[in-house]
Parts: structure tokens; sequence; C-alpha cells
């Protein structure tokens, strides 16, 4: 077996729970994020380098949805960005915990990146709507509103489950509400940033 089969055999073994992520993150992110993880590590790259390259990808695509009219070849390019932005968001975790190098400062980055990550999605899109569309009222504003809105919970809601999980070291906190595992499960737009879905 050689070396980099060894090493992508061991980050299968390095995954975050299936249970609540969503479907593209489950057979799309993680798998892709698995195979640059490998490369990283061939590559001698560490996780908080993974995690600013993923913020390299990401935010030059969101920054053209703002700036930019909507065109076929810059949807392709934007979306091809996002994608490896996001999949290298799973790279990144996957090689801190295979390697066990993860750290609080390592945590911090990947949070924050995310974070803004989050929050600049739905911007974006909202100001492209209003920039470059015609839309029927203003009232279609709203739509990249609410979905901030939603994303933002969603992120900040996950973050604070794993912190609560463990009010006592070795007392679970209870599991999520009812129904937001099926939720996130099909909500792969909303949660698509979360730092929860690696």
């Amino acid at each position: 077996m050689t070396e980099f089969a060894a090493v992508l055999k061991q980050l299968s073994t390095a995954q975050k729970p299936a249970k609540g992520a969503s479907l593209y993150t489950l057979y799309v992110n993680r798998p892709a994020g698995r195979f640059l993880a490998a490369l990283a590590h061939r590559a001698g790259a560490t996780p908080n380098q993974l995690t600013v390259l993923s913020a390299v990808f990401t935010f030059p695509a969101l920054a053209a949805v703002a700036l930019i009219p909507p065109q076929t070849a810059m949807a392709v390019c934007v979306g091809a960005a996002l994608v490896m932005g996001f999949a290298l968001d799973a790279a990144d975790g996957q090689l801190a915990r295979s390697q066990r190098s993860g750290s609080p400062s390592g945590e911090w980055l990947d949070h924050v990146v995310d974070c803004v990550k989050v929050v600049a999605l739905h911007l974006v899109v909202l100001v492209s709507f209003y920039r470059f569309f015609t839309l029927p009222s203003p009232l279609f504003l709203l739509a990249p509103m609410l979905f901030e809105l939603a994303a933002v919970v969603i992120f900040f809601a996950g973050i604070l489950t794993e912190k609560l999980k463990w009010r006592v070291a070795g007392e679970y906190a209870g599991p999520p509400p009812p129904g937001v595992g099926a939720l996130r499960r099909v909500g792969g737009v909303l949660g698509m940033y979360s730092g929860s879905l690696r």
C-alpha cells in the first residue's frame, strides 16, 4: 500500500459522526476534504495553512458575487471556488484530528473564518439582488436576509451545542431538539459553512 493510500485510510477513521450532517457534507465534501487532507499531509502542510487556503478560495468568490454582474462563466468560477473552499474547510479539521495536532488557536481561527463565511455568503447575495436584478418588489430582498438570519442562528447553535455537550466531565447535556438533525441533513445550503460540518 502506498503512503498516500495509507494516509487516506487513516483519515477515514478521523471523521466526525454522520448524525446531523447534510447529505452534501457526507457524500461529497468530507470525501473531497479527506483527499485534500492526504495531499496536504504529504506536502507537510498544517491544518491552519489549510484554513487560510480555504479563505483564499472562498472570500474572492464571495466578493465576485457582489461586484460582478451575474453571467455563466462567473457563476461556474464562483461555484468551483466555493466548492474548493468548502472542501479545504473539511480538510483542515480532518488533518488536525488525524495528526492529533488540534489546538485552541487553530480552532479559534477555523471558527472565526467560518463565521465570516456564514455572514458574508447571504450578504453578497443580497447586494447582488439589489445591484443586478430587477425584482418585482423590494420584499424579495427579504429572502437573503431570512437565509442570513437562519444561517447565523444555525452556526451559533451548533457551536453552542458542542460547548454545552459536556457540562461536567463525563456528563452529557442531552441531544439536540427533535427535528434539528433532519432539517440539517437536507439543509445543506443553510448549514454549508457551519463549523460542525467537518
